[in-house]
């Protein structure tokens, strides 16, 4: 068994040396494949295998203009085995990158850039994976490239520079930015980019030549082993068949009594071991139960001082936030509609005095348990977009059904507090917030085009609120929460919330 694991760690390996580099018209990997399917153990196993097709099968051709029945198939059978497997498995990020292809060949880059975006954001801490990112980010200025948005391919196409390692992602994105600049109509830049992908091209072809020669002296060097191997194998069996017999012929009998004598020992040794366990259980118990009825007393009292705290923050905070961009713009004297904006301002403010009764009281179900989480959200963007300052807009898909009233206000609170820290800090002008329901899991997106600022230099915050806040909620619906963003070019937060 163990030499059957060490065998498929092998044809793993070599598996993905060759799904990560080019090899012209080669067929080198079937052998492998081949024994990976006959030992192939597990649906964690079947699935790999698939997504081993499934790159050797489009490997041939990128554009996929030859798409068959097969590609299809082997796409069902996928998302069949990944709904037993478990979610905290490895392979979901390679999941969701072949879900965004499949999308991609269909020509539905919205779903396609959402299952890329799920795939990053799964190994976006993973320093091992630096080469799948820099695909994902290619995927992405490609999809933005077919829909003409080349300013955001651009943006994708840098990201994917910076994370590429390989020869062959380089090659790539140098003629993608050909492409673009040709559609631009700036030739010059389209000429330089198409000229470095045509050397990176013929060194990727050297490249493929002294790999597949590496490959087939390796083998030819296993075959003579193998040989050599079994050949030893069946000299030492006759020795080791001797030795066995002599030594079997000594050591039975002395086996058989000490085997009965120790077999006692243990069973009274057994019964004494066991009557003391009971009596440990008992006293465990009696502990457990104690501690039990005091950790809930004490979670209780907590939980109950992080609501208030949570709801004067998040709820009355971001309210207050709006109040001050009303009262700013009231101040600016060519402003034509004042008393319409002053009855809103006033409106606010009676908005936040029935709040801090509600909390007052200890209620907490607000417009979210009337009306449901994608009207409240509509209801903020409308009272923000007012004050003629910042413009939010709301785009939301597959939200027909409502979700359990205690998650539809967490995230409220989240997307609240998202808002509240654009209109206080980055200068923005607009912003959109994209709510999207893939069954099991809620996709949030919040964009700005404000001033920006630099992730890993970031300070979460102060005295435990801010993005602090947003993050400590999200871990506790146990969701992902990853930023984009630099300085001058806005901002992009994406969440996603299993539901």
């Amino acid at each position: 068994m163990k030499n059957i694991y060490l065998e498929k760690a092998a044809l793993i390996a070599i598996l993905n040396l060759f799904s990560t580099e080019i090899f012209i018209g080669s067929k080198q990997y079937e052998s492998f494949l081949e024994r990976f399917t006959e030992i192939k153990s597990s649906d964690v196993d079947e699935a790999l295998l698939i997504l081993y097709h499934l790159v050797f099968f489009t490997k041939a051709d990128d554009s996929l203009n030859d798409v068959d029945a097969r590609y299809y198939n082997y796409m069902e059978k996928l998302d069949s085995l990944f709904l037993r497997i478990p979610r905290n498995n490895n392979l979901f990020s390679r999941y969701y990158y072949e879900k965004g292809m499949y999308y991609k060949i269909e020509q539905e880059f919205d779903k396609a850039e959402d299952f890329f975006l799920k795939s990053d954001s799964l190994i976006a801490n993973n320093a091992d994976l630096i080469n799948m990112r820099a695909s994902i980010a290619w995927q992405i200025a490609f999809i933005n490239f077919q829909n003409n948005n080349f300013n955001k391919a651009k943006k994708y196409l840098k990201a994917s520079g910076r994370l590429a390692e390989k020869l062959k992602d380089t090659f790539y994105i140098d003629r993608l930015n050909a492409l673009i600049f040709h559609k631009e109509g700036q030739y010059d830049s389209a000429y330089h980019y198409l000229n470095k992908s045509l050397e990176i091209e013929y060194r990727l072809g050297y490249k493929n030549n002294t790999l597949e020669s590496s490959i087939l002296t390796v083998q030819n060097q296993t075959d003579k082993l193998k040989l050599d191997k079994l050949e030893l194998d069946a000299q030492n069996k006759k020795i080791k068949i001797w030795t066995l017999g002599l030594g079997l012929a000594l050591l039975f009998g002395s086996v058989i009594g000490v085997l009965t004598y120790k077999n006692t020992k243990r069973k009274q040794l057994l019964a004494e071991q066991g009557k003391i366990l009971e009596e440990q259980k008992v006293a465990t118990l009696l502990k457990d139960q104690e501690l039990a009825t005091i950790d809930a007393m004490i979670e209780g009292q907590e939980k109950e001082r992080q609501r208030i705290a949570h709801d004067l923050h998040d709820d009355l905070g971001g309210l207050m936030a709006n109040v001050k961009l009303h009262f700013n713009s009231l101040q600016e004297k060519s402003i034509s509609n004042k008393q319409e904006l002053y009855d809103k301002t006033n409106e606010l403010l009676e908005e936040a005095y029935q709040k801090i009764r509600a909390i007052a009281h200890e209620k907490n179900s607000g417009v979210i348990a009337k009306q449901g989480l994608l009207r409240a959200v509509n209801q903020m963007a409308d009272k923000i977009s007012q004050s003629n300052r910042i413009a939010v807009s709301v785009q939301d898909f597959g939200l027909d059904n409502r979700l359990e009233n205690s998650l539809e206000l967490n995230l409220f609170r989240i997307i609240q507090e998202l808002t509240t820290n654009i209109i206080k800090h980055s200068k923005a002008t607009m912003a959109n917030i994209h709510l999207t329901n893939h069954g099991d899991v809620l996709n949030i997106l919040v964009e700005d085009n404000g001033i920006g600022f630099d992730p890993k230099t970031l300070k979460k915050g102060k005295d435990g609120m801010g993005l602090k806040s947003i993050d400590k909620r999200i871990s506790q619906l146990e969701g992902t929460f990853h930023i984009e963003s630099e300085p001058g070019k806005g901002s992009t937060i994406i969440i996603d919330i299993p539901i």
